[in-house]
């Protein structure tokens, strides 16, 4: 390249040219070339497409059945929880049952959280 350029020899001529109203028949010559291609439907594109959606749809129904049965209800699960337990207790033989409260009563963990709600409760 020459060492001694200088742009201020060449001017502002554009050294490109287009033909004439190329800029204005640009548009047309492109819609008409793209109407003109054959429209392809990837038939198998389309049925994995359903299939997935589908399958978004099962997953997501499922997991609501899961959840829903799973997770408590409200406040008749807990009541019914305690009715269980209170069934199951008294179903037992009084020997078990004195020795399920002799464990409880000695229990420290438990004691700890009993002692801490009394004390919550009487600030």
């Amino acid at each position: 390249m020459e060492q001694n350029f200088d742009f201020n020899k060449i001017g502002k001529q554009m050294p490109y040219t287009v033909p004439d109203n190329f800029f204005d028949e640009l548009e047309e010559k492109v819609m008409r070339e793209v109407k003109a291609q054959p429209v392809k439907k990837d038939k198998a594109k389309t049925i994995r497409m359903a299939i997935r959606a589908a399958l978004a749809v099962a997953a997501c129904l499922a997991l609501f059945l899961i959840v829903k049965k799973v997770l408590p209800q409200g406040s008749d699960t807990v009541t019914d929880d305690f009715a269980n337990v209170e069934l199951a207790f008294n179903n037992l033989s009084t020997e078990d049952q004195d020795y399920l409260l002799e464990v409880y009563q000695e229990e420290l963990f438990m004691n700890n959280d009993l002692n801490e709600l009394d004390n919550e409760e009487s600030i």
